[in-house]
């Protein structure tokens, strides 16, 4: 029987587990308050029991409300109603003021507190998977979302050397990251909604496939693997993603058309896929028998040959009812073993 770490390293390297491992990108403080009372997120992972945790990079953050923070790059972020704490003011109004950015430094200390802290309780046992960014998130905050988008006509040099700036800072932090004790680096730059890329395909490859080729390099000269979270529909850039180097593919969001058989046909032998049950149906909205099919239709496309991890189509959200995401645990466990056969 393989540990936990061992089974999520036997996916990723796009082997076949005694059971297919489960994790997720993160977990929102409503559902950690809801499912394990008066825990933190070491103590859901132990609840549920999964193969591994994701630990993101701490922050500095200087308050402007109880809302509201700057964070050591000057972006502004606000928490909405879900966990994760959205940009709302970008910094780099002026794409002369790049000159004098004040880049933080990677390899600082407290980048790495909760870190070190699932190392002490989880490491050799449960994979410990270390979240950065690659090449589009850093630009996008410093410039905003739609001004970016534009840089790309009409000020492709900032362009370049924003991405310059975010790989040296992303491969340093995740370098230091596997110095400590992370068994995988797992970034997120989402480069699509549910239509597809928010910038072109061309645009894509000139620009930001450069940029997350060389964080996957430094990533793998580390040595862990790399796994790439990004939502909607990734179908576009699907084969740049694959030439980069990545060793597994987060989170097959079913909003934006991502079908994991599909998937699995198509790049199945090159990677590892992850996810697949959807936050924005069964998991929300749904029964725990929706979600039990649901579940066991993702086994059923995602488990042959190995090289899958199950988990929701994005992370456990706020909207989650925790009936259902038991569902879906219970489901795993149950029928997520090798070789045993799936019901019909």
């Amino acid at each position: 029987m393989l540990t936990s770490l061992e089974r999520v390293l036997t996916v990723l390297r796009h082997g076949v587990p005694d059971h297919v491992p489960s994790f997720e990108w993160e977990v929102d403080d409503v559902a950690l308050a809801t499912l394990t009372p008066g825990g933190d997120l070491f103590d859901f992972v132990d609840w549920a029991d999964l193969d591994g945790v994701a630990i993101f990079a701490d922050e500095h953050k200087r308050r402007l409300s109880d809302r509201v923070y700057v964070d050591e790059w000057g972006v502004t972020k606000t928490k909405t109603e879900e966990y994760y704490p959205v940009p709302i003011d970008a910094p780099l109004k002026d794409p002369g003021a790049l000159r004098s950015l004040k880049i933080p430094d990677p390899c600082a200390d407290w980048h790495f507190e909760t870190l070190a802290k699932a190392v002490d309780r989880f490491g050799g046992k449960r994979a410990i998977v270390f979240r950065t960014q690659d090449s589009f998130s850093i630009p996008r905050y410093l410039r905003g979302a739609e001004a970016m988008l534009t840089d790309f006509i009409l000020n492709p040099d900032l362009v370049r050397d924003m991405v310059e700036i975010a790989v040296d800072y992303n491969s340093a932090l995740a370098k230091k990251a596997v110095d400590i004790g992370a068994d995988a680096i797992f970034t997120s730059d989402d480069y699509c909604d549910n239509r597809g890329p928010m910038m072109s395909p061309k645009h894509f490859h000139e620009f930001l496939f450069p940029g997350l080729k060389r964080v996957v390099s430094a990533v793998h000269a580390a040595g862990v693997p790399f796994i790439k979270h990004t939502d909607g529909n990734v179908r576009p850039i699907l084969d740049d993603l694959i030439a980069a180097g990545i060793d597994c593919l987060d989170p097959l969001d079913p909003l934006g058309g991502m079908d994991l058989l599909e998937t699995k046909a198509r790049v199945g032998q090159r990677i590892c896929l992850k996810g697949n049950v959807n936050i924005g149906g069964a998991l929300s909205l749904g029964t725990p028998e929706d979600v039990r099919a649901e579940t066991l239709a993702c086994l059923k496309a995602g488990m042959p040959g190995g090289a899958y991890i199950l988990s929701t189509s994005n992370s456990v959200m706020a909207c989650v009812k925790p009936a259902n995401y038991e569902a879906m645990l219970e489901t795993w466990r149950a029928y997520g073993m090798y070789p045993t056969p799936l019901p019909a």
